[in-house]
């Protein structure tokens, strides 16, 4: 595959031209990937799971280290189809930047790798068949409003659900740690996250893997739009498709790449107290939206605005049904939304506050 090159800030980046097509064969190899990664087991329902998970705990939380890769050895219980224990093995590691420092969470984000040992596969006959590696949002606080930002984010992932194939499943779950002397240090909320490569499966694509320097131009206009709006929609800001920050690409045949927004503790949503927006955006908190969608692909805000109101039930219904935030987050959360949607079905509103307010430069 050719690649084109791009040069900024005295960094030379590579991306990978798109030119070219698919093969028969090749079409019929990526739609089978794209119907086993949409049937996984795990993210084929929201009802919440009820997990045990056990490891040196007091060990873990001391890895702070962004650049870490130390495994830490666990267990992972839960009820199988017949009402057995299921003890699948598993290495853990710390993972995430803000939520690492101790100061910020003593409870550390983890990523969760599912062991295979030798023999007949014993995870094919559960939940977590066809899994590897993933991520756990965890509680961060033993505090009840930290338990409420872990509800909070992962609706968020079942709304971006309802906007775009482009996004990552979520699941939630009931965690009882337990050390390894099986002393439980809490039942805590926490979710699963999909893995980034089956949401590209999934879209036919794969992942254009730390693939840093993609501008505007280099995106699929229209998803770049609908990518844009989520952003604005939830009051995300803490990001950049430039940078590879909370963005990841996917590639697909003859197409131009399509961006996936994950981690969203810091947008106004979620609302946690402890988020701020970076000071070179200029604006007050996380609350105050900004669009970042780019000024070439600005003509296409009209139609995918009209297809984000035609969710506009559905995503508050979302938080209707979700008994487990309590009324001061649904209410929040709604009014926010709300807010959303009232400046896109008003023209003059989606103008003054969308459209003329793109980004000129050629990347965020």
């Amino acid at each position: 595959m050719k690649s084109m090159t791009r040069i900024s800030l005295g960094v030379v980046f590579l991306l990978p031209s798109l030119a070219g097509g698919q093969q028969p064969a090749e079409k019929d190899s990526l739609a089978k990937r794209a119907d086993k990664a949409a049937a996984l087991p795990l993210f084929a329902t929201h009802a919440p799971l009820e997990l045990v998970l056990v490891a040196d705990y007091r060990t873990i939380s001391r890895d702070r280290d962004t650049l870490s890769t130390k495994r830490y050895p666990g267990t992972l219980k839960f009820a199988g189809e017949n009402g057995d224990t299921v003890s699948l093995p598993v290495q853990l590691r710390t993972r995430g930047h803000w939520r690492l420092m101790s100061r910020n969470c003593p409870f550390v984000p983890l990523r969760l790798d599912i062991v295979r040992e030798k023999g007949p596969d014993a995870v094919s006959k559960t939940v977590f068949a066809g899994q590897n590696g993933l991520k756990l949002v965890t509680h961060c606080r033993n505090e009840d409003r930290y338990e409420q930002y872990i509800y909070r984010e992962e609706l968020v992932y079942r709304l971006h659900n309802l906007v775009t194939p482009f996004s990552l499943r979520s699941r939630l779950t009931t965690m009882d740690y337990r050390d390894t002397t099986g002393k439980s240090l809490g039942k805590f909320p926490a979710f699963f996250t999909e893995d980034e490569s089956d949401v590209a499966r999934r879209n036919h694509g794969k992942i254009a893997d730390e693939l840093r320097g993609a501008l505007f131009d280099d995106l699929d206009p229209k998803e770049a739009v609908r990518f844009s709006l989520f952003a604005y929609m939830i009051g995300a800001s803490d990001f950049s498709i430039y940078a590879l920050h909370n963005v990841r690409l996917i590639v697909q045949d003859g197409q131009r790449y399509t961006p996936v927004l994950y981690d969203f503790d810091f947008t106004g949503l979620v609302n946690t107290h402890y988020a701020t927006p970076d000071p070179r955006l200029n604006i007050r908190d996380v609350r105050t939206r900004i669009y970042r969608g780019g000024c070439s692909q600005v003509e296409h805000v009209p139609e995918v605005a009209a297809q984000f109101l035609g969710i506009k039930e559905k995503a508050l219904a979302l938080y209707d049904s979700a008994t487990y935030l309590d009324k001061g987050s649904v209410r929040d959360a709604k009014y926010y939304l709300n807010e959303f949607f009232a400046t896109l079905s008003n023209p003059r509103d989606l103008k003054s506050s969308i459209i003329d307010r793109c980004v000129r430069n050629p990347g965020v």
